[in-house]
């Protein structure tokens, strides 16, 4: 009898340090798979020196285009080379980092899924749609990546993402293919959301960047202060050394419907629908 319950036993610890080998194999290869595409769709964008802030003394009836305080001064920055990924992180690659990781999906996933009122929102969380999740958790998955890939990987700096969202630098208005502002559906040639879409659903900007205009907004490595603009340092700058918000880039607006040049903010912890992330990898690249 004891023989044969030292029998069942070998076989249950077989099983179960079989079923550990299997599911650390796949997590493996989904920690492969994942870091090869998020690798495989970033774009490769040349610096180069640019006017950041509210250009509309420089252009057309020579006004500000907005009664923003924090988009001023425009101040000149130059911009080392860098590469981001052309769409925002998706849900998909989200939760595969999240199963790799160990952790289960996030508060405001699974809040929205298991509520029956949710109606549309369940729909935005479908694998194809940007992931929208608090600031630490776009940080840190930023940086695993960028572990994993033994690569320079983080958040963009606000000032990387509006010399990529205005085509490296140019004075335009509006962050999508053609600088013209055409809300509504992809399949009427429109060219951005203000709802949500699955990314790269609308054309590119210039650069071959996706939903930098519309989509939801994205989440900055920078704290946010109002006044940073006024001592701003010219060479790649990282924004204020501490603070209580993040910037947000993306469909922020104005009155005026500017999304290239808008600020917004919020505290990193805010967990809503419409906060999604890309990452950037910095020069020198590997």
């Amino acid at each position: 009898m004891k023989k044969y319950g030292y029998v069942v036993y070998l076989i249950l610890a077989n099983a179960l340090v079989s079923g550990c080998d299997n599911k650390h194999k796949e997590d493996e290869k989904l920690k492969l798979t994942l870091t090869q595409e998020i690798n495989a769709s970033m774009v490769t964008i040349d610096g180069g020196r640019f006017q950041m802030g509210d250009f509309g003394p420089l252009v057309g009836d020579k006004l500000p285009f907005s009664p923003d305080i924090d988009n001023k001064p425009l101040h000149w920055v130059n911009i080392s080379d860098f590469r981001m990924t052309k769409n925002r992180i998706t849900w998909k690659q989200f939760n595969e980092w999240l199963r790799v990781r160990g952790r289960d999906k996030t508060h405001y996933y699974t809040s929205v899924s298991n509520n029956k009122y949710a109606g549309k929102f369940q729909k935005y969380l479908g694998d194809t749609y940007p992931a929208s999740v608090v600031w630490q958790d776009a940080k840190e998955f930023c940086q695993w990546f960028g572990n994993v890939s033994g690569r320079n990987i983080s958040l963009p700096t606000e000032a990387q993402w509006e010399f990529a969202a205005r085509a490296g630098g140019e004075f335009r208005l509006f962050a999508n293919n053609d600088n013209l502002y055409n809300e509504g559906d992809p399949n009427e040639k429109l060219n951005f959301t203000h709802t949500r879409m699955p990314v790269g659903s609308y054309p590119s900007n210039p650069l071959g960047l996706y939903d930098m205009m519309g989509n939801g907004n994205e989440w900055m490595n920078d704290w946010y202060a109002e006044q940073y603009y006024q001592v701003s340092p010219m060479n790649d700058p990282q924004g204020p050394e501490y603070g209580d918000k993040k910037v947000l880039r993306g469909y922020l607006g104005s009155m005026f419907g500017l999304y290239s040049i808008t600020r917004g903010k919020l505290t990193p912890s805010h967990e809503g629908p419409n906060h999604g992330f890309r990452c950037v990898e910095n020069s020198p690249f590997k």
